[in-house]
């Protein structure tokens, strides 16, 4: 691995795979949908889109057009915590590649007729994943579980928030993080770092300095004890989300929370699924971001079994925090984590979004050193986690379906 920081800012990182036959080029924007406090919500999903809408020296159909000459594959995508612009190309077509994408990142002019039409595409995206059952029931728990912080209820933003989006917020949100020195581009494969940073040197538009984005602050939690939220839709099985608050990527609880989790996954599935029969799809998944950390997890049955799932559960949840694990399941889940996490690290795109952040956000380990903090962590350390995190009063549900549940003291009911 090789790192450069070039004289405007921009951090530039590579790692060079001498057998490789094509180089993926990715440029990481430190902002993402919890970055929009004084933004319309939904602004930087909509920026990324609008970034391939024509630069200076592209036209939208001319963008689409080159990429298909050099045999590329490019695309873009927008999480909480950043925003990635990616272009796979033949590994000698790295330099134009390299121009190409960087074009794109510092020279899109947002011309006003296309901020028309696109924001008709992406209100067709916010639509879609209101009328999906699971994706609306997990975004309603996310929101929810952020409720304290309005403008990370989700990275598409709402149909009322992207139409009020005008071209001065796009500039302004565009000029505050789009800096060189709050990106950082990772480029993976077949490449030479000297080449690649003397190129880009001359590519890369000059710092506004006195320019500072806004830090994101840590989550403040909301009061969730243990109510469930009642969404009706015309669906034949009934959706049940559920989350808790964990830990972020800061803390040293993240490694036994991997495995407590993996454990709870475990249990959820032979319980629900294999004994029960309850369900098909049963899931659970702890996130470790910079500013937040959440488990979360989701499951769909017959309405009239959901209160069972329920009850499995939080009975699962209370089991891990009262009971230590067996040392044999303990090591089944360690091993699941380590192998799939070392399997990964053989994906071009693994290597590149941890590399990544590792400068972004000072948080990643090296796979072996991951692997060595996930076997150290103990049956005792589990149960610790367990007693810290899971809490029945410290959870929130999410139950879409076709009919709601009886109205109890703190439910929320939505049509």
């Amino acid at each position: 691995m090789n790192k450069t920081v070039l004289s405007n800012g921009l951090t530039v990182i590579t790692e060079h795979q001498e057998k490789a036959v094509s180089t993926m080029i990715c440029y990481w924007v430190k902002a993402g949908g919890h970055y929009e406090s004084n933004y319309p919500h939904g602004i930087a999903h909509f920026l990324e889109h609008m970034k391939f809408k024509g630069t200076g020296l592209r036209s939208k159909e001319r963008i689409m057009e080159e990429v298909s000459e050099i045999g590329g594959r490019l695309n873009a995508s927008t999480s909480s915590e950043w925003t990635r612009y990616y272009l796979y190309t033949p590994y000698d077509e790295w330099q134009h590649g390299a121009e190409f994408l960087t074009d794109i990142v510092f020279g899109s002019m947002f011309p006003e007729q296309e901020i028309t039409i696109e924001k008709s595409v992406v209100i067709e995206e916010i639509k879609r994943a209101e009328d999906h059952p699971q994706m609306y029931g997990s975004r309603e728990l996310l929101r929810m579980l952020r409720g304290m912080h309005p403008e990370r209820a989700g990275n598409l933003g709402t149909e009322s928030s992207v139409t009020s989006i005008t071209r001065e917020d796009l500039i302004r949100f565009n000029r505050e993080y789009y800096q060189p020195h709050n990106i950082v581009l990772v480029v993976t494969g077949h490449i030479g770092h000297d080449k690649l940073t003397a190129y880009l040197e001359a590519l890369v538009p000059p710092a506004e300095h006195s320019l500072r984005p806004s830090p994101l602050e840590k989550l403040k939690h909301s009061k969730l004890d243990g109510r469930t939220v009642y969404i009706e839709r015309d669906i034949r099985q009934a959706q049940l989300h559920w989350g808790m608050y964990g830990p972020d990527r800061e803390s040293d609880d993240r490694f036994a929370g991997y495995v407590a989790v993996r454990l709870l996954q475990s249990r959820l599935t032979k319980e629900i699924r294999i004994e029960r029969g309850l369900a098909y799809a049963v899931a659970a998944e702890i996130s470790t971001l910079y500013s937040e950390g959440t488990i979360a997890g989701y499951a769909a049955a017959a309405l009239d079994r959901i209160d069972e799932v329920k009850r499995i559960i939080i009975d699962e949840c209370l089991r891990l925090k009262n009971e230590i694990v067996p040392e044999d399941e303990l090591f089944r889940a360690k091993k699941s984590i380590t192998g799939r996490h070392l399997i990964a690290e053989d994906q071009r795109e693994s290597v590149n979004a941890r590399l990544a952040s590792e400068h972004i956000f000072g948080a990643s380990l090296e796979p072996v050193e991951f692997v060595e903090r996930i076997l150290e962590v103990g049956a005792d350390e589990v149960k610790r986690f367990a007693q810290t995190y899971f809490h029945e009063n410290g959870m929130l549900f999410v139950q879409v379906s076709k009919e709601a549940g009886e109205s109890e003291p703190g439910v929320e009911q939505t049509a």
